[in-house]
């Protein structure tokens, strides 16, 4: 759950760079039909290699562009892999943090490096004074 990175960001734009390379002009559908299917696609997607080729497909496929693009995009898919990983491991590291911050739960001094806190440490406690489980 949650891949931005292989399941949405990374199919829609090369969807759109594999038309532009065909030279098609997409239409209103067609960019409608590419952006539900990259939101839906990031739902999906598994977090091991090769999903995004899979997601690319699915995502052409349902645009009606030229699957011979993938060909291109496969050539240079290691490098762009890099970039897609970093952006999935920053959204599953800032989503918690939103999430806790807008819940009351984050521990500023704690987040901020101000305060150390050791996992097992005794004396910790959560936000609400209540001792955490398991420590």
């Amino acid at each position: 759950v949650k891949m931005d990175g292989c399941g949405a960001i990374y199919p829609a734009i090369a969807s759109i760079f594999i038309a532009q390379y065909f030279q098609i002009d997409l239409t209103l559908t067609q960019y409608v039909l590419i952006g539900l299917t990259a939101v839906l696609g990031s739902l999906g997607t598994a977090g091991v290699p090769g999903t995004s080729i899979v997601m690319l497909t699915l995502t052409l496929s349902t645009a009606g562009l030229p699957l011979e693009g993938i060909g291109y995009i496969v050539a240079i898919d290691r490098i762009i892999d890099m970039m897609r990983t970093a952006t999935n491991v920053t959204g599953q590291m800032l989503v918690p943090v939103l999430v806790a911050r807008e819940e009351n739960i984050l521990n500023e001094d704690v987040y901020d490096g101000r305060v150390a806190w050791l996992p097992g440490d005794p004396d910790a406690e959560s936000v609400d004074g209540v001792r955490a489980a398991g420590i």
